[in-house]
């Protein structure tokens, strides 16, 4: 599955929506992606794994820099259904307790925030 990485407004939140693989491949278009897409004013951001096929160490460590970086500014982060491969990768590397984790998401009151721009390269 092709990697892509939307956002949109739900309930006060900025919902980032992740699908396909997240390797050493694409993992600067993740973060290229989020850093596009991050909020300019304090809002709480979830990123919603439920699609993504595949996650490795590069992809997680996307994952940490953005949690990180709501901490930083004061804003809320939470993973929204985890796919098994996100779970897995997130218990290997003994991080699992490090992040909120969230069911799904309902999308009824959804707003289309954004979308990242495609990368040519790939």
């Amino acid at each position: 599955m092709e990697f892509s990485c939307t956002a949109r407004r739900s309930g006060g939140l900025l919902v980032l929506e992740v699908a396909g693989d997240i390797d050493l491949a694409v993992h600067g278009r993740f973060q290229a992606a989020i850093d596009e897409l991050w909020p300019t004013g304090p809002i709480d951001v979830v990123v919603d794994c439920s699609r993504v096929t595949f996650l490795d160490s590069m992809g997680l460590r996307v994952l940490v820099h953005a949690m990180q970086r709501a901490a930083g500014h004061g804003c809320g982060f939470a993973l929204a259904a985890p796919s098994q491969p996100v779970l897995r990768v997130l218990d290997l590397a003994g991080v699992k307790s490090l992040f909120s984790v969230i069911g799904p998401l309902p999308d009824a009151d959804a707003e289309p925030a954004a979308e990242a721009a495609p990368d040519p390269a790939i």
